[in-house]
């Protein structure tokens, strides 16, 4: 575990503020295509996103590739959460992506991950808008689509608390696959059980902010709190909530303290049980 991990593996005990100055000198060293420095980045990008320092994350990103984007190293083959940087720089900071995206794309060798990502970005940018390219991104507020072929759509006219565990995924996953909110929000009511899955409680919480309700959509964003775990070492904090338009206009202060200060993925974990010889 290099620098980097080991102060991104305090912050997600809750530690995010105090880590991120360490995070932001890192990442501004050089040699960041082949060592923590891009590691460093993008958990620093993830946190400024939730202090609201977009127009910070999107010049640190851009920064960082220009540097070292052409070293052709480990940070030629990502692309999360720096493409999110550049296209939420022009939604909260005014700062236009496109140009953003040129410019970096333009700092990658041919071929790479990376180049091949921002030069996507760059052509869907003005048919799709900005809000459709960002994680999690939903059909919030459209139709009920068919069940025809989805995963688990047998078992939703089932009673539900006959269901196994693993059942009642399908459940919200084939629910989520469909849009149909209005059987999600009632089972929900009729239940008290929220989806296991970190995705669909997203869903959900966007749903209940397209329609206003604020406390319901605060709700299954802190639900999504304890269900979410990092899919890389660097990995920090999830930045759907505060990236995707839709989803942070449920983040109120309760939910931005939860998820700035509270351990979440493995350092929520209890810790293993010890032996204790008779």
């Amino acid at each position: 575990m290099n620098k980097s991990e080991k102060i991104i593996s305090n912050a997600r005990k809750g530690n995010f503020l105090a880590g991120l100055p360490d995070l932001l000198e890192i990442a501004s060293r050089k040699g960041g295509a082949r060592g923590p420095v891009w590691e460093a980045a993008a958990a620093a990008v993830q946190i400024l996103f939730w202090t609201g320092e977009f127009a910070r994350a999107a010049d640190l990103t851009q920064s960082l590739i220009e540097r070292d984007g052409p070293l052709g190293g480990e940070l030629c083959d990502q692309s999360t959460p720096f493409r999110s940087a550049l296209l939420a720089g022009q939604l909260y900071a005014d700062e236009p992506a496109a140009p953003r995206l040129a410019a970096c794309a333009e700092r990658i060798p041919d071929g790479r991950h990376l180049r091949r990502d921002l030069e996507w970005l760059s052509q869907e940018l003005p048919r799709q808008g900005v809000e459709p390219l960002l994680p999690c991104h939903s059909d919030w507020g459209g139709a009920v689509r068919p069940l025809d072929g989805v995963i688990g759509a047998g078992l939703i006219e089932r009673n539900y608390q006959e269901l196994g565990r693993s059942q009642r995924r399908l459940v919200w996953e084939a629910l989520s696959e469909t849009n149909d909110f209005g059987r999600a929000h009632q089972l929900l009511t009729d239940t008290g059980d929220e989806p296991e899955q970190y995705s669909v409680c997203l869903w959900m919480a966007g749903w209940y902010a397209a329609r206003g309700e604020v406390e319901h959509g605060e709700r299954m964003l802190l639900a999504a709190h304890g269900r979410w775990w990092p899919f890389a070492k660097w990995d920090a904090i999830p930045d759907a909530p505060v990236v995707q338009p839709v989803l942070r206009s449920v983040v109120t202060d309760k939910v931005r303290d939860h998820y700035l200060t509270r351990p979440i993925g493995p350092a929520a974990l209890p810790p293993p049980a010890t032996r204790t010889d008779p």
